[in-house]
């Protein structure tokens, strides 16, 4: 197994591991049971600006809401000299490959997460006080999308990416 795959399978088993202690939907049982691999795009688009190291949430989120082109996820992601999971926010372009607005150097790292249409990114925004994060604020996402379905309705290509 090349070592990609494997810090792949180390990250899915990390979150297995949070969504077994999760006695209701929650974040963790959220990407376990949504979440999929995105891989780096090979270049970056010229309109991206660099934002705030450790603001990965907002910084993702800003474009999301004001681009049509991309969309906003959320998960874990590994930096192979650092095999920690980091929760991370990304952007996502149409071909289902990441766009970084936070770290600069990501062609070997491993993203694993869900990508969000716009529209609940908005109303997410709005419902935290234009502060990104639904899977780092548990209080959030179980006061508004305590049904895994309303998750799914908000899930990028959910009918081609949820389990029939």
């Amino acid at each position: 197994m090349d070592s990609h795959a494997e810090l792949l399978t180390e990250l899915k088993d990390f979150v297995g591991q949070f969504a077994q202690d999760e006695r209701t939907f929650g974040p963790s049982t959220a990407l376990a049971k949504y979440a999929r691999e995105f891989r780096p795009a090979t270049h970056r688009p010229h309109w991206l600006r660099m934002g705030e190291r450790r603001n990965c949430f907002n910084n993702a989120a800003a474009y999301a809401a004001v681009r049509e082109d991309v969309f906003y996820a959320e998960g874990y992601a590994l930096e192979p000299e650092l095999p920690i999971p980091v929760q991370h926010a990304w952007l996502v372009d149409a071909a289902g490959k990441v766009i970084d607005p936070t770290w600069e150097h990501t062609r070997d790292h491993v993203y694993f997460g869900i990508a969000f249409e716009r529209a609940f990114v908005l109303d997410m925004l709005e419902k935290n006080g234009r502060q990104a994060g639904l899977l780092v604020n548990l209080h959030l996402l179980r006061r508004h999308y305590r049904d895994p379905a309303l998750l799914e309705n908000a899930i990028r290509g959910a009918s081609v990416l949820l389990p029939s």
